[in-house]
Formats: C-alpha cells, sequence, structure tokens
C-alpha cells in the first residue's frame, strides 16, 4: 500500500481501542516507566492483523520496539539470555552399550525434544537442533 493511500485510510476500530488505553496510560504513569505488557501483546496482536506501520502509526508507538517484539526480541538484556544457541559443541561418537542413543534438547520455554536414534543411524542433528530452537509456537 503506497504511503498516500495510509495517509487517507482510517484506522481500524480496535487500534483506536488499544489506542486510547496507552493514552491513558501515559497521562496516568509515573514517570520513566515501560508500557505494561499487556498493551504490548495487543499492540503485537494488532500488528499482526494491521501490519508493522498501521499499527505503531496508529498507537503512536515506535515502530522498532514494535517490530522486535512481533519478532519475539525487546532488545532488553533478561531476552538475550535465552535466545537460543548459536553454537552447539558435539563431541565424538560414544559407544553405547545395549540401548539405543537419545539425544534430548531443551529450549527456553521449557519444551523438549528427545530422539532415540537407531544403531548406525545418519541423522542431521544441527539441522535437527537449528529447526527445534528456532520455531515459532
Amino acid at each position: 500500500m503506497s504511503r498516500k493511500s495510509m495517509r487517507g485510510r482510517t484506522p481500524a476500530p480496535e487500534i483506536g481501542r488499544i489506542r486510547e488505553r496507552i493514552l491513558h496510560w501515559r497521562r496516568t504513569r509515573e514517570k520513566k516507566t515501560r508500557m505494561p505488557e499487556e498493551l504490548w501483546a495487543a499492540a503485537v496482536a494488532l500488528a499482526r492483523e494491521h501490519g508493522l506501520y498501521a499499527t505503531a502509526h496508529g498507537l503512536g508507538v515506535s515502530y522498532d520496539s514494535l517490530k522486535q517484539r512481533v519478532r519475539g526480541t525487546t532488545g532488553r538484556k533478561k531476552d538475550s539470555k535465552s535466545s537460543a544457541p548459536t553454537f552447539v559443541e558435539l563431541g565424538a561418537p560414544l559407544p553405547f552399550g545395549g540401548g539405543a542413543p537419545t539425544l534430548e534438547l531443551t529450549d527456553s520455554d521449557g519444551s523438549k525434544l528427545a530422539v532415540r536414534l537407531a544403531a548406525n543411524e545418519i541423522v542431521d542433528i544441527t539441522g535437527l537442533a537449528r529447526e527445534f530452537w528456532s520455531r515459532r509456537g
């Protein structure tokens, strides 16, 4: 959609309702406090439905902050600790006696993936781990 057509467009009613809630929070908040997570969650839901630009513009919030939240990151230190690992070291294969070897992956949200490997089975463990940690729930 071109910028000219965006200018003349009336925001969706749900954007107006959330904008009013944000304006009320801004009028009544203590100085230097972050916007409540419930308002950000509503903004993210609207952005997924109406697009980032239209939502950020309609709500009067930072486009970049909203974009980060839609992607699932806020850029805060707390989030960097829970991000998926970028390197997984795999040692030499170990001789397993009796039972099938099991690979277990755990995500920061507590999700687990267990894979039982048959003898002499070839599995792309790196690709499997990458897919597991990059999925969106």
